[in-house]
């Protein structure tokens, strides 16, 4: 003769009970591990800039350096947005490349001091005014001339009316370009290191507007 089976008593209560027991532990432990985690992520702190000597010295003394930038231009013939990558091998050579978001070529630019060289739409031309022809050729133009120079917040012997913070670092300045162009140079953010290399820039002219958001300098 078969017995019945006794029904099994049911955990769920006991495990509720153990459960509330066990929460406030539980939620202490985890806040203790995510304090642990963020105690041990360094976090970087703003650093006062350099005195104004010191400073444009070491920018003037950065022959070598790479960038990462996001650009944004809007002209009477078009309006881009894009990547600019610019590579300074040397005092007078480097090498820049904008390209779209997916990745296609706006234009490439190689300057070695002597002579430019300039792709735009797949083809390639050598001129000594890159600004000229890249308006000629794109029907947009930036100041590429000094561009090496105004990256790192410097405006060079063509900058004029110049604009300085309570720190002495140039905040705004006048340039002329090559192509006889007015534009007007602002400094809209630094990173905050002692170097206080610029983050953000605008770069305006009558009918343009250039925006220059670095991302990352080497």
């Amino acid at each position: 003769m078969y017995e019945k089976a006794q029904p099994k008593k049911s955990t769920v209560k006991d495990f509720s009970v153990v459960y509330a027991f066990l929460r406030p532990l539980l939620s202490g432990l985890l806040l203790l591990l995510i304090t642990g985690c963020s105690l041990l992520q360094p976090t970087k702190q703003a650093q006062a800039p350099l005195n104004v000597t010191e400073r444009e010295q070491q920018l003037l003394a950065m022959q070598q350096f790479e960038l990462q930038a996001s650009v944004g231009i809007k002209s009477p013939a078009e309006s881009i947005s894009g990547n600019l990558r610019w590579q300074q091998h040397s005092r007078e050579h480097f090498n820049a490349r904008l390209s779209n978001f997916l990745g296609i070529s706006l234009f490439e630019l190689t300057d070695d001091g002597n002579l430019s060289s300039i792709s735009v739409k797949g083809e390639t031309y050598q001129a000594a005014d890159t600004s000229t022809l890249l308006w000629q050729l794109a029907g947009w133009s930036m100041p590429l001339h000094d561009m090496p120079l105004y990256l790192r917040g410097l405006p060079g012997k063509r900058g004029r009316n110049i604009v300085r913070d309570e720190f002495d670092r140039v905040t705004a300045f006048e340039l002329t370009d090559s192509t006889g162009i007015v534009w007007q140079l602002s400094y809209q953010r630094f990173f905050p290191d002692a170097l206080a290399l610029p983050q953000r820039l605008l770069l305006q002219s009558s009918d343009s507007e250039i925006k220059i958001v670095i991302r990352s300098w080497q």
